[in-house]
């Protein structure tokens, strides 16, 4: 018989453990870990591992380990001794036995011990089998509808428990009331009025809460719809000389095909008057002469139609001033110089610059500058007198 030494001397020394069957390498793991359990605890009995989740269609080996010697045997819920080749007796005190989850029904494994000294021991461990999410049906990757239709896109899951079923776009939940897009209780994603905006990638979460499991599904959608096309302003005013940039907006799906005309005749890229971006919708006029102004002329088209915009160019000649303008700056120029200088001789000389300058130029003297002269010779007199012993000399 082998003993629990035996197995773990074998599992920890040189035995090369890759050549081992996974069902003999993880009886092996288990042993060791009954062995330390073992250690610890006496007269305890123990079914290893503890927890008794299944996957369904899973094989497990469960060991019970008893902390001294003793007759072992495996019971059924109604107390039944098991009856299975895959019941092994490890040693006087370890038992196992393999167990494969192919009922959905839990069931309940007894680990029953009857020890040397007479005494009974039994433990059970109930056995609840679980399913990972897995989605039910056929949801193909892409989908395709046409602008305007609704569209139903259905997402089931089965598992253990029953996953709950959500959808996503953008990083955020889809919410299940009901508006433009909304999610049923079966977990059918709806669309209503399907626009050009809702094309994208959806993605079908299945959540189970109790175990934080979860999966996806993803569906890109593509939504068919005629072009639109449009100018933010319908009327552009440039400069002469200037470069005019028309844009033209466009959607549609598959994308539609830009051109331009004006007038009668088509506008197409040269590089030296005409510039025309990759996709078409924006055009750069270079050098704007008069000759240049007038509509131009937007199209777009793809299979499911075609549609056109309108913008007006008008090019503007840069304001210039008039001889008669610039005539009038300058005489309001020289007037202002004159003010400035006629205030600054008043403060300085006591007159104004025109007095000032008949002063000096013509030489004659004005009557009252005379009288201001005389006063002040009269003050420049009086100061040159002296007091002599309180007479005046």
């Amino acid at each position: 018989m082998l003993q629990l030494g035996d197995a773990t001397t074998h599992l920890l020394t040189g035995t090369d453990m890759r050549k081992m069957e996974p069902h003999r390498y993880f009886t092996s793991i288990l042993i060791v870990l009954a062995a330390l359990v073992g250690c610890s605890t006496q007269n305890k009995l123990q079914i290893i591992p503890s927890r008794g989740h299944m996957y369904l269609g899973e094989s497990l080996t469960f060991l019970c380990k008893a902390g001294s010697e003793g007759t072992m045997k495996w019971l059924n819920g109604e107390d039944e001794e098991i009856q299975s080749d895959e019941i092994k007796e490890i040693d006087e005190s370890t038992i196992s036995i393999g167990l494969t989850a192919d009922s959905l029904e839990p069931r309940v494994i007894k680990c029953h011990m009857e020890y040397e000294s007479g005494e009974t021991e039994e433990t059970k461990l109930t056995l609840s089998i679980i399913e990972k999410s897995q989605f039910v049906g056929d949801l193909e990757k892409q989908k395709t509808f046409s602008s305007g239709t609704s569209v139903q896109l259905p997402c089931q899951a089965k598992g253990i428990p029953l996953p709950k079923i959500s959808w996503i776009r953008n990083g955020e939940t889809v919410p299940s009331s009901q508006g433009h897009i909304s999610v049923s209780t079966d977990g059918t994603l709806n669309i209503n009025n399907i626009q050009l905006a809702d094309s994208g990638v959806y993605s079908c979460r299945a959540w189970i809460e109790e175990r934080k499991e979860e999966a996806f599904r993803n569906v890109s959608v593509i939504v068919n719809a005629p072009p639109t096309a449009w100018f933010q302003n319908s009327d552009l005013n440039v400069n002469l000389k200037s470069d005019a940039n028309l844009t033209c907006r466009v959607t549609g799906h598959p994308l539609p095909k830009v051109t331009w005309t004006r007038g009668s005749g088509p506008v197409t890229h040269d590089g030296q008057k005409y510039v025309l971006s990759a996709t078409g919708q924006e055009l750069s006029v270079l050098q704007l002469d008069v000759s240049d102004e007038g509509e131009y002329i937007c199209s777009a088209q793809n299979k499911f139609g075609q549609v056109s915009a309108t913008l007006t160019l008008q090019v503007i000649e840069a304001q210039t001033l008039s001889k008669g303008v610039l005539i009038g700056i300058v005489l309001l120029i020289i007037l202002v110089l004159l003010l400035v200088i006629d205030l600054t001789c008043y403060r300085t000389k006591r007159r104004g610059f025109l007095m000032f300058l008949t002063s000096k130029v013509l030489r004659n003297q004005i009557p009252q500058v005379k009288l201001e002269e005389n006063e002040k010779k009269a003050s420049a007199e009086k100061s040159h007198v002296v007091k002599i012993s309180g007479v005046e000399a």
